[in-house]
């Protein structure tokens, strides 16, 4: 019983105090002290790759080894208390609430603005079905990175290391994925340096982002969504992206929703000319945001009960 107690323990916790932003955060202090890292790194290695992997590998293992002796110490706790911090779904939904809200009112100024604490696209010009689209992109991307892969590594961990490991395995992954959204850009400061930490994010997310679909066609069988487009886009779309793991929960989502997602988006004034993914039934509206919500809560659970189900047999 004791990873019930770790994962729905967690997601309980998060379900009542959400995520809170405050700067002794510890995946907040998890970026601050990469930053400083990274200026060592470079100073003391001189090829930009390896003073990224460096950098990288020492932040991870060390969050993955501070969260192991908290558990040596302070027990089921402290192993809750580091899954807790691992996973995001209430921040998502109330993200996706804050959106949903002043596009009801018909406010797309403030939903512009609140689409843009999510996602790095250029908001000013988005109408109200871009508005919603990049809202239901960034839950079914989401779902992945802030929910099912902590959980997945936690359930590893627990198998292999129990309690401790738990703790590790999930925070040795959120520092991870902070350190590919920290350094993870393809411009010229971080071209090379963040190779490291942006590989090493999509081979961590691989299996999870595969195994999600399996949950998110559950979750569309229960909300009544359309189950079966969600396994088919997500298989026919997956390659339509950069990201190697992406598409398995947005083309997911398309599908279940019977929608159209993705397509041209324009990044600080450029344009980028991704396809669409997904299927047309309908056209994107607000009803669909409140879909996606649901959809997420009913993937999380389900996919809660397949990391348990498996680790027990």
């Amino acid at each position: 019983m004791e990873l019930f107690y770790i994962i729905f323990g967690a997601l309980l916790i998060d379900g009542i105090v959400g995520d809170p932003h405050v700067w002794f955060h510890p995946v907040a202090l998890i970026g601050k002290a990469a930053l400083k890292l990274e200026n060592i790194a470079r100073k003391l290695i001189p090829t930009e790759f390896l003073a990224g992997m460096t950098c990288t590998l020492i932040i991870t293992l060390a969050s993955a080894v501070a969260a192991y002796f908290l558990v040596c110490f302070f027990g089921i706790i402290a192993a809750i208390f580091c899954v807790f911090i691992s996973i995001a779904l209430r921040s998502l939904l109330k993200h996706a609430k804050a959106i949903e809200k002043p596009l009801k009112s018909g406010f797309l100024g403030k939903a512009r603005h609140e689409v843009g604490m999510i996602t790095s696209r250029d908001t000013v010009i988005l109408d109200e079905e871009g508005i919603i689209r990049s809202c239901v992109e960034s839950i079914g991307e989401n779902i992945i990175d802030a929910i099912t892969a902590p959980i997945f590594y936690a359930a590893i961990g627990w198998y292999f290391w129990g309690l401790e490991g738990a703790a590790a395995a999930a925070i040795f992954y959120r520092a991870a994925n902070t350190l590919d959204a920290t350094f993870g850009y393809k411009n010229g400061r971080y071209k090379k340096f963040g190779t490291f930490p942006a590989r090493l994010d999509d081979v961590l997310n691989y299996i999870p982002a595969r195994l999600t679909l399996i949950a998110i066609y559950l979750a569309a069988l229960s909300c009544k969504c359309y189950a079966d487009n969600a396994a088919r886009c997500a298989w026919n779309d997956r390659g339509k992206h950069p990201s190697p793991n992406s598409l398995w929960g947005m083309a997911a989502f398309a599908g279940a929703l019977g929608v159209q997602l993705g397509g041209p988006t324009c990044y600080k004034g450029v344009w980028k000319e991704y396809p669409y993914w997904g299927i047309k039934y309908e056209e994107l509206n607000i009803k669909h945001i409140k879909q996606a919500k649901k959809l997420a809560v009913y993937t999380t659970i389900i996919f809660s009960l397949m990391m348990l189900t498996v680790v027990f047999i």
